[in-house]
């Protein structure tokens, strides 16, 4: 146990606060989240080509986007972020990192639908260290009122991610096939991996808290469950998460099927606007938020709230009209408000939880909202596609994706309800 006297443990928190390598370090990671989400997001770009070699339907498409990645991603990710929480979180993000670069690399190789659903998994696995243990990790860079504005520049890499793998695979796929598209995605990620291992050192663990005291896993689960902020937002992130997965993998389909737009168009439309907004609102999110919750704690909630309850009727819009102009600037918009919430978030479950439990929160909140976000999200919208589709045809994929906006306004609600907790649980996690 390591117990630091006020006095050292202020020292510590300054030193930490004014070290500028805090944000090579935070850059190093965003690139890292944003492989991650490319190393996933391309496959969905890639739906069509790869539907049509193997003559599979949308219910398996929406599995091997869905759950063919969140199933070992879902198992052992407590584990391994139980791992984070004792040992060299530095260590863990690098070596998962290489691995799932690696995994991405074989889904190139597939010479079936049960050789790309293994390499899918072997991602799933691997992603499921890297996050929790890399924000534990910032945690200890950045005190309580910079975490929203840190973690939303390291959420940045979520919709980083989705712009390179729609845009890569999208022109990639086109001119080279979507084999390549695999290739090109894989590879840039073992070379990461070495440059993160021999340029980052392992922070002071606890170094932003007066104390540090590891804690067995029982009543680490025990005191979170207890924190209902904590509760109630993995409930509405949840559902928001299922927005964002679901559009994630249905827009290209869904420009190619009701726009008749070519691959590398998708992935030019897609990437730039759903992409480049997500960014956007990312990073407005989190700073925004950091700046107004400095004196109430609430509007850490309080404003993903406004903005994923407006992302709703937008996206309706996006799916409903007829207009390319109109859906175009709806998605737009939509990315940009779902984007919002991200860092906000991210920085809640690192805000309520002690210390000794940061990768285990982080964790609990990221693998359950990619297990209904990513496992349900593509999974239902794939399964209403094949059952509307002898109905409605190309624009089953119109009303299946309504579902999304119905979530996010959902998720909206359950941030305004879990603001009524924050400022209780975040002075019980001190």
């Amino acid at each position: 146990m390591v117990d630091l006297a006020p006095a050292a443990s202020a020292e510590l928190r300054s030193s930490a606060a004014a070290s500028p390598r805090r944000y090579y370090v935070l850059a190093i990671l965003t690139l890292v989240y944003a492989l991650n989400f490319l190393d996933r997001t391309i496959f969905n770009v890639l739906i069509e080509p790869i539907k049509k070699e193997f003559a599979l339907s949308d219910t398996t498409m929406g599995l091997l986007a869905g759950f063919g990645f969140v199933l070992f991603y879902s198992l052992l990710g407590i584990p391994i972020a139980r791992i984070a929480d004792r040992v060299s979180r530095r260590n863990i993000v690098a070596l998962a990192f290489a691995f799932w670069s690696a995994m991405t690399f074989l889904c190139g190789l597939a010479s079936s639908v049960t050789t790309l659903a293994l390499a899918r998994i072997g991602v799933g696995i691997g992603e499921s260290a890297g996050t929790p243990a890399s924000q534990s990790l910032l945690a200890d860079l950045f005190d309580k009122n910079e975490r929203p504005r840190a973690l939303g520049i390291y959420a940045i890499g979520t919709y980083l991610g989705v712009f390179l793998g729609y845009f890569i695979g999208g022109w990639v796929s086109q001119h080279y096939g979507w084999r390549t598209a695999f290739f090109s995605a894989g590879l840039p990620g073992i070379a990461l991996a070495a440059l993160l291992w021999l340029t980052i050192a392992e922070p002071k663990r606890g170094a932003m808290a007066e104390t540090f005291v590891p804690e067995p896993i029982g009543p680490t689960l025990r005191f979170l469950a207890t924190q209902p902020s904590f509760v109630i937002v993995l409930i509405g992130f949840c559902l928001t998460s299922y927005t964002n997965y679901a559009t994630a993998a249905w827009i290209p389909p869904f420009l190619a099927r009701v726009h008749h737009l070519s691959s590398a168009e998708i992935g030019t439309y897609a990437g730039t606007f759903k992409g480049l907004c997500g960014i956007a609102g990312t990073l407005v999110g989190g700073l925004v938020v950091g700046k107004i919750s400095r004196q109430d704690d609430r509007w850490k909630l309080w404003a993903p709230a406004i903005m994923s309850g407006l992302a709703g009727p937008v996206f309706a819009l996006c799916m409903l009209t007829p207009s390319f102009v109109t859906m175009v600037a709806a998605l737009a918009a939509t990315s940009f408000l779902v984007g919002f919430h991200l860092g906000p978030i991210f920085a809640i479950a690192q805000t309520v939880a002690r210390p000794s439990m940061r990768a285990l929160a982080s964790a609990l909140v990221l693998l359950t909202a990619t297990c209904f976000g990513q496992g349900v999200g593509p999974l239902a919208v794939g399964m209403i596609n094949d059952a509307l589709k002898g109905a409605l045809g190309a624009d089953a994929v119109r009303y299946s994706l309504l579902s999304a906006a119905a979530t996010t306004t959902l998720g909206a609600l359950l941030f305004v309800w879990a603001a009524r907790f924050i400022r209780a649980d975040i002075a019980r996690a001190k």
